[in-house]
C-alpha cells in the first residue's frame, strides 16, 4: 500500500486591513506529512514550510471566516514555491530510512 499525503495549517499571518478587506493572507505556515499505516506502528515523515500568497485586486475573495481547510490547501499546491511530488519522494524516502535504517545510534556507558 502506498504512503498516504495529508497537509496540516499550522498558522496564517494576515493584514488586519488591506483597503477595504480585512484578514488578507500573505503568509501560509503548513507541515506536510506522509504515513504508512500498513506498519504497527505507524511510521510517518514530515516538512515543515511557509509560502507567501498574494490576493490581486479583482481577484475573488474569500473572508477570513469562511476559508475552509480545502480552499488554504489549494492555494499551496497552487504554488510556485511548491513542489509537491518532489515533497512527496522526500517523505517516501525518509520512511523508506525508517523502516531499512543504515545508521543506528550506539550510546556507550563509559560516563
Amino acid at each position: 500500500m502506498a504512503n498516504t499525503y495529508e497537509w496540516h495549517i499550522n498558522q496564517m499571518t494576515a493584514k488586519v486591513e488591506e483597503g477595504e478587506l480585512k484578514n488578507v493572507i500573505w503568509l501560509i505556515n503548513y507541515n506536510f506529512t506522509a504515513k504508512d499505516e500498513t506498519e504497527t506502528p505507524v511510521i510517518f515523515s514530515t516538512i515543515n514550510g511557509s509560502v507567501r500568497v498574494q490576493y490581486n485586486e479583482g481577484d475573488p475573495f474569500i473572508p477570513y471566516e469562511d476559508l475552509t481547510k480545502e480552499d488554504v490547501v489549494g492555494w499551496l499546491e497552487a504554488s510556485e514555491d511548491i513542489n509537491i511530488e518532489g515533497m512527496k519522494e522526500n517523505l517516501d524516502k525518509q520512511i523508506d530510512q525508517k523502516k531499512n535504517p543504515v545508521d543506528e545510534y550506539l550510546y556507550p556507558n563509559w560516563n
